[in-house]
């Protein structure tokens, strides 16, 4: 499955991204926040709060760009700060991964270590179904109105253009409909065994036939992150309702 984000440049970029894929999967999310802790003030690089939990259940983030493994001592330190902060759950965030010792640690705790891709994969379904899948779905709206098989409001619209327009319309259609198509169904899919089966893998996602038919159109995904094709696709999805837009003097789906 393609991943989330690229590989970050530097220490203050994988803490961003950290920060946004949390904030992008549903949770509460700032980096760099001051914490008191009865030592003093402590920042964390990313603090969240998953506001769907009952009690508000909170997460510090450290995330460490590191060339080397971090060691035993790192976890120490940061299980002294969860606990001063009151946080309920910890991650660690490595570049280079961790030392044995450190691995051992964290048994019995709330602590869990993860290398950056390691993470995406953890929230990809979350990322999923509260960010890709309605980010997509908002994106392919009124592409898909003047597509879709049937609209009356459209089907009134295009009987009143011009013989030229019309052709226009037509010819549009004829070459956007499938990769438009094929984008609605990818979002409503996700977004509908969402609510009918929370048990859903959405790693099984055939992402095969999503690349072939945006190869038809030119765009080529292979290989990108998730988060730089969306935004790819926002503007040429942009490009594509400019087009069908101007052939009408007025917003025909008001």
């Amino acid at each position: 499955m393609p991943l989330i984000f690229s590989d970050p440049i530097d220490w203050r970029d994988l803490q961003n991204k950290v920060c946004l894929l949390l904030s992008q999967s549903g949770f509460d999310a700032e980096t760099e926040k001051v914490v008191s802790t009865p030592r003093g003030e402590v920042e964390i690089d990313v603090f969240a709060i998953d506001p769907r939990s009952i009690d508000r259940i909170s997460y510090v983030v450290e995330c460490k760009n590191w060339c080397n493994p971090v060691n035993q001592s790192v976890i120490h330190a940061f299980t002294t700060v969860m606990n001063e902060t009151g946080s309920n759950i910890g991650y660690i965030v490595s570049k280079a991964g961790f030392q044995k010792g450190a691995l051992r640690y964290i048994d019995h705790t709330n602590i869990k270590l993860f290398s950056f891709i390691e993470l995406q994969n953890h929230y990809y379904k979350s990322w999923m179904v509260n960010f890709f899948a309605p980010k997509l779905e908002s994106y392919v709206e009124r592409c898909n109105l003047y597509t879709e098989p049937c609209n009356s409001a459209r089907d009134r619209a295009v009987a009143g253009l011009n013989e030229t327009n019309r052709a226009i319309f037509r010819a549009l259609v004829d070459k956007y409909w499938c990769f438009i198509f094929t984008l609605e169904m990818m979002a409503g899919k996700i977004n509908y065994l969402m609510k009918v089966n929370s048990d859903v893998d959405y790693t099984s996602i055939n992402w095969s036939e999503f690349f072939e038919e945006c190869e038809k159109m030119e765009l080529h995904f292979t290989g990108l992150p998730l988060s730089e094709i969306l935004i790819q696709l926002r503007d040429v999805l942009s490009t594509i309702t400019i087009q069908f837009d101007k052939l009408f003097d007025d917003d025909i789906f008001i």
